[in-house]
């Protein structure tokens, strides 16, 4: 055999290998990270996946780059299944089971919530993919809105925010409440109306709005800060004497 074809037939295998190891390592970094978060050391991550810690560093010269790997990868699958919905009938119900979905999902992958959350997401996407989620999440979002089951006031961002925050509060609820509550609650407050009963059982609609507490108009809530609790200055000075009478009368 010539010199070329021995080097060529050497390379092969030695491609395949380590195609192969690279897909070890991906594979136990996604179940380490998972379980533990990036705090897992890149050793730890070489003896699951049953080679080196110079092989890992040879296919990911940081844990930072690995991360970055294995968070696109799961992404990308979130990415796909968001596009899924883009044209499916009931725009709202399928952006909350998606919001429900990636919650849930989330909740056993500690790489996952850490790349949903705004700050911690920017580092860990790989170039483009932060893009690509967020248009599609969008882009369920902007559907959900412009059929009425999304207030208007909400953005991209309060989105991201909340499916963090979920998965918090449903790791915290999770041993004595039932799955999803916890998401179903937060998802309570996108909607413009969440519907309520009395005592008697009696179906009511409660609208996300506020009332001045003396006149009764209605108030427009701050994006920030804390919600108004009057209209204007008059009505709040009137308060004002109703409070220093009961103070007095009392």
């Amino acid at each position: 055999m010539e010199a070329g074809s021995r080097r060529r037939a050497e390379a092969g295998p030695r491609r395949a290998d380590a195609r192969r190891n690279r897909s070890r390592i991906l594979e136990a970094a996604l179940e380490a990270f998972a379980a533990e978060g990036r705090l897992v050391p890149l050793d730890e991550i070489a003896r699951r996946a049953g080679v080196g810690a110079g092989t890992v560093y040879r296919n990911f010269p940081t844990k930072e780059a690995l991360f970055t790997a294995v968070i696109t990868e799961r992404f990308e699958s979130i990415i796909e299944e968001a596009r899924s919905l883009a044209d499916a009938d009931d725009p709202g119900e399928r952006f909350y089971g998606f919001l429900m979905w990636v919650v849930e999902r989330a909740m056993f992958n500690h790489a996952i919530c850490e790349a949903l959350a705004l700050e911690e997401g920017i580092k860990a996407f790989a170039a483009g993919v932060e893009e690509e989620f967020n248009a599609a999440l969008g882009a369920l979002l902007r559907r959900a809105q412009a059929a009425g089951d999304v207030r208007p006031d909400i953005d991209l961002r309060d989105v991201r925010a909340l499916m963090a925050g979920c998965v918090v509060t449903e790791r915290l609820r999770r041993a004595d409440g039932p799955p999803g509550r916890m998401t179903a609650l937060a998802c309570d407050a996108l909607r413009p109306a969440a519907v309520t009963k009395h005592r008697d059982e009696s179906p009511r609609i409660v609208r996300n709005e506020s009332r001045c507490e003396v006149c009764g108009t209605p108030l427009t809530t701050a994006r920030t800060g804390r919600p108004p609790r009057f209209c204007g200055p008059a009505c709040r000075q009137k308060a004002h004497r109703r409070r220093s009478a009961a103070a007095k009368s009392g």
